[in-house]
Formats: C-alpha cells, structure tokens, sequence
C-alpha cells in the first residue's frame, strides 16, 4: 500500500485499536514500575502476553481491515495503531531481547514518519514513557472476558461436537455487574463472528 507512518498519531474510533493502545500503555507502565524495583523477572512474562494478545487476538480481529482493497480511513488506522504499537513495544522490549528488537526496529525503520533522520539504531532511541491518558481499565477488563467468552464457546462446541461453522441462534452473557455487560456489548460483533452465533443476550 506504499503506507508510512503518520507523525500525529491518528485517532481511531475502533474499540480493539483503543484496546490495543490501552494495552500497550498499561504495559509499558508495569514493565517501568518493574524495572525501578529491580524485578526484571516478571518483564519478560508481561512481553509474552502482551505478544499473545497483539498476534492471537488483535491482528486475527482486525484481518478484514487489513486485507480490504484500496485506501480507507479506517484501513489507516488499523495500519498506525499497529505501527505505533510494534514501534514502541519493540523499544520497550530492547533491554531484554536485544537482538530480536533491533531486527524488527530495521524492518519497521522504512515505514517511520522521521524517514532518514530516525536513529539508525533501537538502542540509540529514548526509552517509551507511558501515557497514562489512553488507559482504559474498563475496556481491557471487557475485553479480557471477551476472551473468556470465545475460549469457552469454543470450549462448549467442541463438547457438544458442533463445530464452528454450524450457526448457532442464541449465546446468552451473565455477568453480576451492568457496567461490563455494557463494555461487553461494544465488542458483540466480534463475539458473533468468533462463535458464529446470530445473537447475543445479556443477563
């Protein structure tokens, strides 16, 4: 799509990309607060499921958007939620994966809105500090059950052998609080399309 960075980073409306950005933040926070109390064994754990998330979830969700034809608003900020995330991961990530971070910062460097005047180096780049304004408790403790809710839809078809491309008309959500079922219903097309289910109640 010749797509380079934008030096502003873009404001999606898309709830996985806040999501995503939201992780990223409350990941690079927890990885700083570890590092100032010199518990560099719990970084490396936090970098893998973050890892987990991005590749298993956010980049498998968001497919469609990257696939789609031509240029669109949307397809754009799919592509800079994605780069300002790998970009800043891969900074955050380069005291403890050093070789991995610098492969991918160089296959990342083309694509940088600075272009040439970048550092030629992950480890010349100032380490992220966190932007605690685009945390979003709520969203990521929504999106947490989200993942509950699919593994075990799953888990149930494989039960009843029904496997997944067999629409199913109901998928019923219990939760003891309104607050989540409403930060849940904002990811119900995502639940559909994983379960393949026509629809979602909330009780």
């Amino acid at each position: 799509d010749s797509w380079r960075a934008s030096s502003t980073p873009v404001t999606s409306s898309n709830i996985t990309d806040q999501w995503l950005l939201s992780r990223l933040q409350s990941l690079l926070s927890n990885v700083t607060t570890e590092m100032t109390g010199y518990r560099l064994y719990n970084v490396v754990p936090a970098l893998f499921e973050f890892i987990e998330d991005l590749t298993n979830w956010y980049i498998r969700l968001n497919r469609s958007r990257f696939w789609v034809e031509g240029e669109s608003e949307d397809k754009t900020a799919a592509y800079q939620s994605l780069y300002q995330t790998l970009h800043a991961l891969t900074l955050g990530m380069a005291p403890f994966a050093p070789f991995l971070a610098e492969h991918i910062y160089q296959l990342l460097l083309p694509y940088s809105p600075a272009g040439s005047d970048s550092p030629q180096s992950v480890h010349l780049c100032a380490y992220p500090v966190p932007q605690a304004e685009l945390i979003q408790p709520n969203l990521e403790a929504a999106v947490a059950r989200m993942q509950n809710i699919i593994l075990l839809g799953r888990q149930k078809r494989n039960q009843v052998k029904i496997k997944t491309k067999v629409p199913l008309a109901r998928l019923t959500i219990i939760h003891p609080e309104q607050g989540m079922l409403d930060e849940i219903a904002r990811l119900e097309d995502y639940i559909k399309s994983e379960l393949n289910v026509k629809l979602v109640e909330y009780s």
